[in-house]
C-alpha cells in the first residue's frame, strides 16, 4: 500500500523493516527480522531513496544508525505532496482535454464524433463507467466485446464498483440478452446490486451514455456480428438524440426488477411468481423461461395457468393487461424512477 505514496517496492519493504526493529546501526543492518533478501546495490539505492523522501534518518556518529522517520509525520508529509502532484497532472490532463477536443480534425474543427478501434473498446467503455459521477444508461445485447467462448456476457465488475459508490446504472436489455445461457442469473445480480433493469423484445442498437457528456455506440452495423469498432460521441445533437431515445425506449419497457427481496409488503406476488411473470411479459418461450429458471417446460405452463387462473383471465395478454392494471409490474422505483425519465437524464452502454 505505501507504493501509493510514491515508494518503490524495494523502499516500501525496507522502511516496514525499519520502523518494526527500531534504529538499526548500519554495520548490524543485513541481520534485521524481517528484511527483504536483495542484492546490495539494491538496498543501497532503496536506502538512498528513503533518505530522499524523508523517511530515513543516518546519525553522524560511529557506528553511524539508521532511523525510520515517525510514520504519522512524515506518511503525511508525503501523502499531501503526492495529492498535490495529483492535482497538477489533473490540471495539465485537462489542458490537454481541451486542446484535444478543440483542435481540427481533418479540416472539420472539433469531431462530436470519434472512432475508437475494436482493441480499445472495452477498455474506453470502462472508462468512461469508472468517470461516471451520477448515472449511466445502457442498451445491452450480443454480440459483446468482453464475452466468453460461447458469446455470453463476462461479468460487469465496473458496474457492480460503481453501484456501490452510488452511481445510478439504468440498462434495456434486449430479449437476447435475457435468452443466453445464464442471462437472467447475470442480470438479476445487477438487480440485487441496484441497478434498475427493464427489458424490451428488440432494441434498435447498443449504447452505454455516462451522465449525459459522452457515449458510445457500436461504429459497424450488428447483424455483421463483428464489434471491430465503436464510434465516441461528445456532447453534440447526436448525444441529445440518442439520450432521448433511450429514455422513450426506457418508458415503454417492462421492468424487470418486480419484486425485491425484503419489500415484499403489499404485493400480491411472491418472488418466484413476479419472476414468472416477469419472463413471460418479455416475450420469451416456454422453453427459453424454462432454461433459465432451471425447471422443466411443464412447470412453466402450471405457473403461468396459476398466474392466469389468480387474475380470473384465459391468454396470456389479457395475463399482461390484468398485471400492468393491478399493480403486479409497476416498477420498484416509482415515481422516483418516472421523475429521472422527465428530467431527460440518460446515459447508455456498448
Amino acid at each position: 500500500m505505501l507504493e501509493a505514496l510514491g515508494l518503490t517496492d524495494d523502499e516500501a519493504e525496507l522502511y516496514v523493516a525499519l520502523v518494526r526493529s527500531g534504529p538499526s546501526p548500519t554495520d548490524e543492518f543485513d541481520r534485521l527480522p524481517g528484511l527483504p533478501d536483495l542484492p546490495g546495490a539494491v538496498v543501497s539505492g532503496a536506502l538512498e531513496g528513503l533518505v530522499a523522501k524523508g523517511l530515513l534518518t543516518r546519525t553522524a556518529g560511529e557506528p553511524a544508525q539508521l532511523i525510520a522517520s515517525p510514520p504519522d509525520i512524515a506518511g503525511d508529509v508525503l501523502l499531501l505532496r503526492r495529492m498535490q502532484e495529483l492535482h497538477l497532472a489533473r490540471a495539465a490532463m485537462g489542458r490537454l482535454s481541451a486542446e484535444y477536443h478543440s483542435s481540427p480534425k481533418d479540416g472539420l474543427g472539433r469531431a462530436s464524433v470519434e472512432f475508437t478501434d475494436g482493441a480499445a473498446v472495452a477498455q474506453r467503455a470502462d472508462q468512461m463507467q469508472r468517470g461516471a459521477r451520477e448515472e449511466v444508461l445502457i442498451f445491452d445485447m450480443p454480440p459483446y466485446v468482453s464475452s466468453a467462448e460461447d458469446g455470453t456476457a463476462l461479468g460487469n465488475d465496473c458496474e457492480m464498483d460503481r453501484l456501490a459508490a452510488g452511481v445510478r446504472y439504468r440498462t434495456v436489455y434486449d430479449q437476447m440478452s435475457i435468452e443466453q445461457p445464464g442471462g437472467l442469473n447475470r442480470i438479476r445480480r445487477y438487480i440485487d446490486a441496484g441497478e434498475d433493469a427493464r427489458a424490451m423484445p428488440r432494441l434498435p442498437l447498443k449504447m452505454l451514455i455516462v451522465d449525459r457528456r459522452l457515449g458510445i455506440v457500436p461504429a459497424l452495423p450488428m447483424n455483421t456480428q463483428h464489434t471491430e469498432g465503436s464510434a465516441l460521441i461528445h456532447p453534440s445533437p447526436l448525444l441529445d438524440g440518442l439520450i432521448g431515445l433511450f429514455e422513450q425506449t426506457w418508458s415503454s419497457a417492462l421492468p424487470l426488477d418486480l419484486v425485491h427481496d425484503g419489500d415484499r409488503a403489499g404485493h400480491e406476488l411472491d418472488e418466484t411468481e413476479a419472476r414468472v411473470l416477469t419472463l413471460l411479459l418479455s416475450g420469451l418461450t416456454d422453453e427459453v423461461i424454462a432454461r433459465q429458471m432451471g425447471v422443466g417446460r411443464r412447470t412453466v405452463l402450471r405457473r403461468a395457468r396459476h398466474l392466469m387462473d389468480r387474475a380470473g383471465v384465459v391468454t396470456r395478454m389479457q395475463l399482461g393487461w390484468y398485471a400492468a392494471q393491478h399493480g403486479w409490474i409497476a416498477p420498484s422505483d416509482g415515481a422516483a424512477g418516472a421523475g429521472r425519465e422527465t428530467s431527460g437524464q440518460s446515459v447508455g452502454g456498448a
